[in-house]
């Protein structure tokens, strides 16, 4: 199942995210046409239609891996103009390891096992890994989407290389001083955290925001990880329901009594709540759990932009201070003006881009919840119904046997 090589067919069922992302067909179109599973890496087909003026052709595709998407992040994120913006989140690393412990499980208790139940629970594994591949996949190309999708951020010189470029971008991971320098990258971080929830802020929008998306993320994480419990317990139900067909079977095959006939018709039952329990369990994830865990992770992203214009009010605050001390001693006035003029503008800037991308956020947020819980509650209505009719089917045959 799970090969050093393993091409899937994307498109079929695939997630659902990028109808929320408002490309232009005009402008540019970008989709991940193929991908290709080997064993420590993914690797992805870009494929991009475009009349942007910035791209020598009009249609064109790369391959690209996932460091690639995590070095154009970082330029983003790297990137003082962009520092008003909401940067899309990075794209999960694809990780394929639980599902090849899980076969690697399977394959070493087979012997334990029937071979009926062996065979389902093999393509029980093979749906999880097929619909986990698809969710990486999504993923990447809603993450170039959302990039495409923005006025400003779909212009810089670092994406049109990363859709453009023919060669491998020779990305290589980080050395011990680069990761030494991201720990204190992350430290920095931690502190611009605790900076921004006891910063004092004089605008109420910003206020707002602040306590908003604090309590929002922390919320939305807790509701992601109930959701993922959620859809383990449905799993379990339906692997339980293999090993119940599986029994009932055998024991129709051993018992010649009268009881034979019911024992198949439940193991046909279960065999039938077994498929419908794995259907429930993926447009549950599909439609509650990756929203809650995109959002969870783009809500960080805007969490960020909050703390990158903490940090430049705090440094603001500073400068003004300075101004203060350099006037009261009379001394480097000019460099303390220029100073808090440049931070000042920078801070104005950056306040001005931030509301729109809030607002934006907003937006965004609302519409993809509205549609997917939309769509998720209509799933389990139709689920409902067909879990009633199995039901009653199950009844009525069972008046048959009598």
């Amino acid at each position: 199942m799970l090969t050093a090589e393993h091409n899937v067919d994307i498109h079929d069922g695939k997630q659902q995210h990028s109808d929320t992302v408002n490309l232009n067909e005009s402008d540019i179109n970008i989709d991940i046409s193929d991908a290709l599973s080997e064993k420590e890496k993914v690797k992805f087909t870009v494929h991009t239609k475009t009349k942007l003026s910035l791209f020598q052709e009009s249609e064109f595709s790369v391959t690209r891996q996932h460091e690639e998407f995590i070095w154009l992040h970082d330029r983003y994120n790297e990137n003082e103009e962009y520092a008003g913006l909401i940067i899309p989140p990075v794209p999960p690393r694809p990780d394929f390891d639980s599902s090849r412990a899980k076969l690697q499980k399977l394959s070493d208790s087979e012997g334990s096992l029937t071979r009926e139940e062996y065979e389902k629970m093999k393509q029980e594994l093979e749906a999880e890994y097929l619909a986990m591949f698809k969710k990486t996949v999504s993923m990447h190309e809603v993450f170039l989407q959302r990039l495409a999708a923005h006025p400003i951020l779909r212009n810089d010189n670092n994406f049109r290389v990363f859709l453009e470029y023919k060669e491998d971008l020779s990305v290589r991971g980080k050395n011990a001083k680069e990761q030494i320098s991201g720990f204190f990258k992350t430290l920095t971080k931690t502190a611009d955290e605790v900076l921004l929830a006891n910063q004092k802020e004089t605008d109420d929008f910003f206020e707002r925001q602040k306590q908003f998306l604090l309590a929002y993320n922390a919320k939305i994480k807790d509701t992601t990880a109930a959701a993922d419990k959620a859809t383990r317990a449905q799993k379990n139900v339906a692997d339980t329901y293999i090993k119940l067909s599986s029994g009932l079977n055998t024991l129709s095959t051993t018992d010649k009594s009268d009881l034979t006939k019911y024992c198949l018709l439940l193991a046909d039952f279960f065999e039938k709540a077994r498929k419908l329990e794995s259907r429930i369990q993926s447009d549950t994830d599909l439609k509650l759990s990756d929203t809650l865990r995109y959002y969870m992770r783009d809500s960080k992203a805007a969490l960020d932009l909050m703390y990158r214009r903490s940090r430049c009010l705090a440094d603001f605050e500073t400068a003004n201070k300075n101004l203060d001390r350099a006037r009261t001693k009379n001394k480097d006035i000019p460099q303390a003006e220029t100073a808090q003029q440049n931070i000042k503008t920078k801070f104005e800037t950056i306040s001005s881009k931030a509301k729109d991308e809030l607002n934006d956020f907003k937006t965004r947020r609302v519409q993809m919840f509205r549609k997917n819980l939309i769509e998720f509650t209509e799933l389990q209505i139709k689920h409902t119904k067909a879990q009633i009719q199995m039901i009653n089917g199950f009844i009525q045959q069972s008046d048959t046997l009598e």
